[in-house]
């Protein structure tokens, strides 16, 4: 993995976030707006999924050209009475619908995830999702289920030595662990720009919903390519850990950037120490169009 690279955002940025009721921050050179879900209560294998690889909205923009247009990307999980009337709203402001899918297996709610583009100015393309995000409903879907308070000092303690096993940024907060890195060593283009984006280079690894039992959801992400799949398929399968998808998120994207999720119930450093031993199949070549 790439060390990220993380600045303060700008007045555009912070603009593009507020727009979005998002939080701002420019990773890799890159303003990208985060939000979560918060009004989806899922579950995954039977245990709480709040975080934000579960329930995410993320926005970014990058490569301003003379006109003040840049490559602009988004994602959401949506519920599947969401799909049609997002698509639509989408569609009718001349954004390129990317991608529809699941991320996960045995969740509840059904979880889908629409990822979109557009060469915008940023600011415009801001407006048009937050038109778009307005079908989504704010009603609470799911149970909330409040995790045991006496696994805190433990989970953090986890997460420390997870996140020195996978590398990266991390953070930790109400249980949750969260490591994040981005493959800085792929270079794409999208729709003839280059791009750096977290939405389009992540690896992501999260624990949480920890028991007593030293046991919690361990959950993963990284973008891939389409050559490395099956080699990083079989590495995870020989480790016990269920491959849930591997998909394109983008369209027009050089070289082919397709993304692989999968999850497991077990002890989040044993999870770390698995993943990051079948990362090794995965190049560290400098990889670009």
């Amino acid at each position: 993995m790439n060390k990220m690279n993380m600045e303060l955002p700008n007045e555009l940025c912070q603009e593009f976030a507020r727009i979005l009721g998002s939080t701002p921050s420019i990773i890799n050179g890159v303003c990208t707006a985060t939000r979560s879900r918060t009004n989806i209560h899922p579950t995954v294998l039977g245990r709480n999924a709040q975080s934000f690889m579960f329930v995410p909205q993320a926005f970014s923009f990058e490569n301003l050209d003379a006109t003040g247009k840049a490559l602009c990307l988004g994602e959401t999980v949506v519920l599947e009475e969401e799909i049609n009337p997002f698509i639509s709203c989408l569609r009718e402001n001349g954004i390129i619908v990317t991608a529809l899918h699941n991320h996960w297996l045995f969740e509840e709610p059904r979880l889908m995830y629409i990822h979109f583009q557009s060469i915008d100015e940023p600011l415009s393309f801001a407006r048009k999702t937050r038109r778009a995000l307005r079908v989504l409903t704010k009603k609470d879907v799911g149970k909330s289920y409040k995790d045991c308070d006496n696994t805190m000092g433990m989970a953090e303690k986890f997460c420390e030595k997870f996140h020195d096993i996978l590398g990266g940024m991390h953070t930790f907060e109400d249980g949750v662990c969260t490591v994040m890195d981005s493959r800085l060593n792929i270079k794409p283009r999208v729709m003839g720009r280059k791009g750096r984006s977290f939405l389009l280079l992540p690896q992501m690894f999260v624990f949480e919903s920890l028991t007593e039992d030293g046991k919690a959801l361990c959950s993963g992400e990284t973008v891939i390519l389409e050559e490395e799949i099956n080699p990083f398929i079989s590495k995870l399968r020989e480790r016990g850990i269920l491959v849930t998808a591997f998909h394109n998120h983008w369209l027009f994207d050089d070289p082919r950037l397709m993304y692989i999720h999968f999850i497991k119930v077990d002890n989040p450093v044993h999870f770390a120490e698995d993943v990051k031993d079948a990362m090794k199949v995965l190049t560290d070549n400098i990889v670009k169009c």
